[in-house]
């Protein structure tokens, strides 16, 4: 596997990378410099062949095409003359070099001050400054806790203005102050008139006549179905279903089992059930009844 690339180069990167001295590009290796020497700088404009330096570009224009190679193509002003022989890396002049050096220095590190001014990152390689950590003897945590004590106190006892005391001690009954009334319970009825259920028998006075038959009025004894079913559903029994519903429940039940059981079966093989039907008297053919 190749080297991974990183995100953000350091300076030792940048400065290793091989550049071109007629345009001041750079690229990742040599063999890609060179190629991009021979296609840009290097190309006979007459026949498209191309050359590995500039003076053999001259040579091959004088000879074969009898004309002189007066500049570089595609170079930068200062660099277009034919008095400096480059190939590659090769034949640049030590001055160029530290200028090349110089200004990619600067270029790297003010890039680095602007991200580091958007982003708000530190530079890398530097790291984060940290907050000094403080410790206190025994000495003056004894004294910090006999300040937080006293405070404490204060506040308890209502010293400290605008602070209302925590825990004040209860004013007895008998310095003059009287004595709250305790509370009475309210009810929304009065004792004995409490309302009758729903749909239960509301209780009948002693002035109202006996019933037929001189049975007394029991208000307490259920007198109703719906009271009663009630009182039943409450203790979770299920009511006994009608005689009617019983039958009509065991006469459906007997009816799926019989209609899933029942099943026709033919048994003649030769004689079709249609062919058979049609041989009935009732289907014969009358000639007397069509003429």
């Amino acid at each position: 596997m190749g080297k991974r690339r990183r995100g953000h180069p350091d300076i030792e990167e940048v400065l290793s990378r091989p550049w071109c001295y007629y345009c001041e590009r750079d690229f990742e290796d040599l063999k890609l410099l060179i190629s991009h020497q021979k296609a840009k700088h290097f190309k006979c404009d007459r026949c498209g062949r191309r050359l590995n330096t500039a003076g053999g570009l001259s040579v091959h224009m004088n000879q074969v095409h009898k004309e002189s190679l007066t500049q570089v193509e595609n170079a930068l002003p200062n660099r277009q003359g034919l008095e400096v022989e480059i190939f590659g890396m090769e034949g640049i002049p030590q001055d160029i070099l530290d200028q090349h050096r110089n200004r990619i220095i600067q270029n790297f590190y003010q890039a680095q001050e602007d991200r580091r001014i958007a982003t708000g990152n530190p530079i890398p390689g530097q790291a984060m400054k940290r907050k000094k950590i403080t410790y206190e003897s025994p000495e003056e945590l004894a004294k910090r806790l006999a300040e937080f004590r006293a405070h404490k106190q204060a506040v308890a006892s209502g010293a400290v203005e605008g602070v209302t005391p925590t825990n004040p001690s209860p004013v007895p009954y008998n310095q003059g102050y009287p004595k709250p009334p305790a509370a009475q319970p309210t009810f929304p009825y009065a004792p004995g008139s409490l309302p009758a259920r729903p749909g239960s028998t509301p209780s009948v006075p002693a002035s109202l006549p006996q019933r037929p038959g001189g049975a007394p009025v029991d208000s307490a004894a259920p007198t109703d179905d719906i009271d009663q079913m009630i009182r039943m559903a409450e203790a979770g029994i299920k009511p006994a279903k009608k005689p009617e519903e019983a039958d009509e429940a065991t006469e459906k039940k007997t009816k799926k089992e019989k209609d899933k059981k029942g099943r026709l079966v033919y048994e003649d093989a030769e004689v079709s059930p249609e062919e058979r039907m049609a041989a009935l008297p009732r289907y014969a053919f009358n000639r007397v009844a069509v003429a």
